[in-house]
């Protein structure tokens, strides 16, 4: 089953490397949206920073043909202080109101905005009173293992890592607060899709240690049928390690959750574990609907997703501190 799968996902991968070729899907720079009149579609660069000081960044700029309208333009920021409130604006607006400009590789969603600059890579979100700015130290440099991209008949989902670890220097302006700067370590990714987020997935695990002496990126799906790809581990040297599959355990319920996945390699051997410690948020968007909840879960599902400071584990190698997202359809 799991080998059909791989072979099925490498069919998938060779087509989408063909789909990067045609126009309006080749990106002119690293930022570019390639709109998709599907009812499915949806696009979406995701700006991580963990700072040194143990705050989380998040910043979320999209693109999305699902739910009223079209050409929605959505950005979301999410900012975890230790001993803080969680802070968490959002705007929508239409699509009038989001543009990208090829000629500086600059995207920008309402008042928020994303480009890559001589240094590396600047984005700014300032929402409900409030300001989430960062700088990456890097500039983006897209890559996609093997099974990055998935086909469900005509529909497809691609995902590309642009940074997979640079210095981030963060600046906040949570309203009601003082400026605070930071410093630390971030990540940003890029996805496409035209296929339901309800079909795409059944459980996803990510793990990222953007901080402290190693750096590394673990991502993995499991689909609906039971496939697994992409599954992979990167390290700040060298190229990702494919893997093949992963298990998931959960003890306890909600926010007393605690979760360990299990990784296998290309011949089935156990390669990593990754382990949760510490909740730092869990984030329900379809349950918090209420009664609303029916009118979109046909669509999206009702996902669920626990982040956790985390560690990475593998016989004869010292544990890597980093964070952990799981996320699984419904509970």
């Amino acid at each position: 089953m799991r080998r059909e799968s791989r072979s099925r996902v490498g069919g998938a991968l060779r087509l989408g490397a063909l789909l990067t070729l045609l126009p309006g899907v080749a990106a002119a720079g690293a930022l570019e949206v390639a709109f998709n009149s599907s009812d499915r579609y949806g696009e979406s660069f995701t700006f991580v920073a963990d700072a040194d000081d143990g705050t989380y960044v998040t910043v979320n700029l999209s693109v999305t043909n699902i739910g009223p309208g079209s050409r929605t333009g959505i950005c979301r920021a999410t900012v975890l202080r230790p001993g803080k409130p969680v802070w968490s604006p959002q705007t929508r607006v239409g699509g009038r109101e989001w543009s990208y400009d090829a000629a500086t590789d600059t995207l920008k969603v309402g008042t928020c905005s994303a480009k890559v600059t001589d240094a590396g890579l600047s984005v700014e979100a300032a929402l409900d009173g409030g300001k989430v700015a960062l700088e990456y130290a890097k500039k983006p440099e897209p890559w996609s293992p093997e099974g990055s991209t998935i086909e469900l008949g005509k529909d497809r989902y691609r995902h590309e890592v642009l940074v997979g670890s640079s210095p981030v220097k963060v600046t906040l302006q949570v309203p009601k607060a003082a400026e605070v700067s930071l410093t630390g370590g971030g990540y940003v990714d890029h996805s496409r899709s035209t296929i339901a987020p309800a079909k795409l997935a059944k459980r996803w695990v990510r793990f990222r240690a953007l901080r402290g002496p190693q750096r590394a990126v673990v991502l993995a799906r499991e689909g609906q049928e039971g496939d697994y790809a992409p599954v992979y581990l990167w390290e700040d040297k060298g190229q990702p390690q494919l893997l093949e599959a992963f298990t998931l355990a959960q003890t306890g319920q909600k926010e007393r959750s605690a979760w360990r996945a299990e990784f296998t390699d290309r011949e089935g051997k156990p390669a990593l574990t990754v382990r949760s410690k510490t909740l730092l948020q869990r984030s329900a968007p379809v349950e918090s609907l209420g009664v609303l909840s029916g009118l979109v879960k046909p669509m999206v599902g009702s996902p669920v997703t626990y982040l956790h400071r985390a560690v990475l584990e593998r016989a004869g190698k010292p544990p890597v501190e980093g964070l952990m997202e799981v996320t699984v359809e419904g509970e």
